[in-house]
């Protein structure tokens, strides 16, 4: 079972990116847009991981043997729910984030048995749906950022991580996980106009 306090909420300060983003072994830089609705979804992630790598080729992203998307030389994870997507990228240390629209969990009391450990429960309990997506999207951000998904949850190990919880707009919750104790330095872009 999983168990951990849960952050607070961080009301971030989303910006312009920089027509090349730069990062070091100590940045992480998180990006919110709108998936496009005819797009396939990885054209849309090598669009952005191309301010990184300019010459990333067309080809499918290579994989882990657990199926996570990777790249030499660069750290990066992403989630879309709905037509919102949040990519994280890290200058050198392994990172994960999820991101879930905000919306009725009627389930959550049974997922939450399931995956959680007591002290998080309870948390839920109290804090009702927003608490329970906030707690599953640190979850899966923290088992994403290990190379795990929800069903190998047994394979994660207890490691030292970096956490933020984050709303996107009005519509959504996400989690970021980085694997290094001590925060990094953080850049939020929004390539669309904020309105």
């Amino acid at each position: 079972m999983w168990d951990a306090p849960l952050p607070s909420i961080l009301s971030l300060p989303w910006q312009e990116p920089p027509l090349h983003p730069r990062l070091d072994s100590h940045t992480l830089h998180l990006w919110w847009f709108t998936l496009a609705p005819n797009v396939p979804r990885e054209v849309t992630l090598r669009t952005y991981l191309r301010h990184y790598q300019p010459d990333l080729e067309e080809a499918p992203l290579p994989r882990t043997p657990l199926g996570k998307p990777y790249l030499q030389g660069l750290e990066f994870n992403w989630s879309h729910s709905d037509n919102l997507a949040v990519l994280a990228i890290s200058g050198s240390a392994a990172v994960g984030v999820d991101v879930e629209i905000l919306r009725p969990c009627p389930q959550r009391s049974a997922i939450s048995r399931r995956f959680f450990g007591a002290s998080l429960q309870q948390r839920v309990q109290e804090g009702g749906d927003r608490a329970f997506l906030q707690a599953w999207t640190y979850y899966e951000a923290w088992l994403k950022a290990q190379g795990v998904g929800v069903w190998q949850r047994t394979v994660a190990q207890t490691v030292k991580h970096w956490v933020a919880s984050f709303l996107v707009g009005d519509r959504a919750i996400a989690s970021v996980v980085v694997l290094t104790p001590t925060p990094p330095r953080c850049f939020f872009f929004r390539p669309e106009t904020m309105g």
